[in-house]
């Protein structure tokens, strides 16, 4: 593909030679000739001297280098949307293997490709152009929509319902019984049998090992663009809005509403029936206690604060031992002085 026509595509500012053909992206400090590449960080900027890439693709601040250039605002967002162009789908499998379980009163609609071995069980609903890979289980009465995928070893149970172009990645189960138990006297734990469903919008992705319990009664429900990434763990009745961003190793507790735009770092913990607003930003390994309110909410550290006192708080941290030091200190001194002024009194 030709310079000209990425530039075209990415609808941004070309400086070079506008003939170059490219074969390929790479990072910047593997790129051969012929690849484009791109920064997204100003701490690789130095590289665009050095680097062997025939192009690259870079913020509007960068003013010349050595190699012809693709300017945009969003260098990452660019980034994102080339990629798309050279992605080449590595499966050649397509229709209904006869080594497939289709159950009773299957509806399949056209297109569909389901691997051997893959499992859909009676009155479930597969849309045009979905793709079922080896080892999925898709249960009784699951509704997927159109040109979904489903890779291997994926597991959705009874009820539940998928959206168009959903990709669920292998091992993750969406519709396992929420954690659900009453106490008797005898402290013996009676389970209560989870009686909802989980709904995934359009256009979600689930990670590897993911997993998104069925709710107690209603539904579970993720919306429409939210990507969750591997090892998540989204308990019952939980409520996630549109274009939230989940990072690996999230918990989230039963009956929590997260809002729009949120962002949730790796290894964040959630306890139950709290609120989350819309496009707040909860740093890695927080543990929310309480509510976070919407937008200007930037939250980090066990547990929960505001951004700014975490920092100054993790400032602070490597002070602690001088001064306990200097308060042991003045705590001797002041005792001495509570000494001599009682000496005094007395004379």
């Amino acid at each position: 593909m030709k310079l000209s026509k990425i530039a075209q595509l990415l609808q941004a500012e070309l400086i070079g030679d506008k003939d170059v053909e490219i074969t390929g992206i790479a990072p910047i400090e593997k790129a051969m000739p012929g690849e484009i590449t791109f920064i997204s960080n100003v701490k690789y900027k130095k590289y665009l001297h050095t680097t062997k890439a025939s192009a690259a693709i870079v913020p509007l601040d960068v003013v010349s280098a050595p190699i012809s250039l693709i300017k945009t605002e969003n260098p990452y967002l660019a980034y994102a949307r080339l990629a798309k162009v050279f992605y080449k789908w590595n499966y050649e499998f397509k229709g209904i293997s006869p080594k497939a379980f289709i159950g009773q009163n299957v509806q399949l609609g056209k297109g569909v490709t389901v691997y051997p071995l893959a499992y859909i069980d009676n009155e479930a609903q597969i849309g045009s152009g979905t793709i079922i890979f080896p080892g999925v289980y898709i249960g009784p009465r699951v509704r997927i929509g159109r040109k979904a995928i489903i890779y291997a070893n994926a597991v959705i149970l009874a009820d539940c319902e998928i959206g168009n172009r959903v990709i669920i990645h292998s091992g993750a189960v969406i519709g396992s019984d929420g954690f659900g138990f009453a106490s008797d006297r005898d402290g013996k734990h009676i389970k209560i049998p989870q009686l909802g469903t989980v709904q995934i919008e359009d256009d979600v992705e689930i990670g590897a090992n993911t997993t998104i319990d069925r709710a107690a009664l209603g539904k579970t429900l993720i919306k429409k663009g939210t990507k969750i990434d591997n090892l998540v763990q989204i308990a019952h009745n939980v409520q996630i809005g549109k274009d939230s961003l989940i990072i690996a190793q999230v918990g989230i507790a039963g009956s929590t509403k997260i809002g729009n735009k949120v962002t949730l770092a790796g290894q964040v913990g959630v306890v139950g029936h709290v609120h989350i607003g819309n496009q707040a930003k909860v740093g890695a390994k927080t543990g929310v206690a309480k509510s976070i309110p919407p937008a200007t909410t930037v939250a980090s550290g066990v547990p929960a604060m505001p951004y700014q006192t975490y920092l100054k708080t993790m400032a602070v941290l490597p002070k602690l031992p001088e001064l306990l030091e200097r308060i042991k200190l003045l705590e001797k001194e002041l005792s001495t002085l509570k000494g001599l002024i009682g000496d005094k009194n007395e004379r």
